[in-house]
C-alpha cells in the first residue's frame, strides 16, 4: 500500500483565507464592539447593522489582493499614510553624459 503524505502537514485549516483562530477572534471582538455601539442604532436596523458590520470586519482581515502579505486593513492604512510627492532616483550617468556632451560641443565649435 502506498500512502500519500500531504506536503503541508503543519498547515492550519482556513476559511476565506483566514485561519480558524483568527476568524474566531475577529468575530468575538466585533460582536463585543458592536454590542457596545448597538445603542446608537435604531431598533429596526439592529439585524442589518450586525450583518453588515460582521461582513465588513471579515473583509478587513482578508488578505489583500494588491499588497501580497498584507491584510486589507493594512492596505487601507498604507493608502492614507502615503506621501503625496513622487520620488525618482537620480541617474548619475545621465548627468555625466550631459556634461560630456557639453564639453564635446565646446571642442567642436
Amino acid at each position: 500500500m502506498i500512502y500519500e503524505i500531504p506536503k503541508e502537514i503543519k498547515s492550519k485549516p482556513k476559511i476565506l483565507g483566514l485561519e480558524m483562530r483568527e476568524l474566531v477572534i475577529i468575530l468575538i471582538s466585533s460582536l463585543l464592539l458592536l454590542t457596545v455601539l448597538q445603542e446608537l442604532v435604531h431598533s429596526l436596523f439592529v439585524l442589518f447593522y450586525f450583518g453588515v458590520a460582521i461582513v465588513g470586519m471579515i473583509y478587513l482581515f482578508l488578505p489583500s489582493g494588491n499588497n501580497p502579505g498584507k491584510r486589507n486593513y493594512e492596505s487601507i492604512v498604507l493608502m492614507f499614510r502615503h506621501k503625496k510627492g513622487t520620488y525618482h532616483a537620480m541617474d548619475r550617468n545621465e548627468v555625466l553624459n550631459e556634461q560630456i556632451q557639453r564639453d564635446e560641443k565646446k571642442w567642436e565649435g
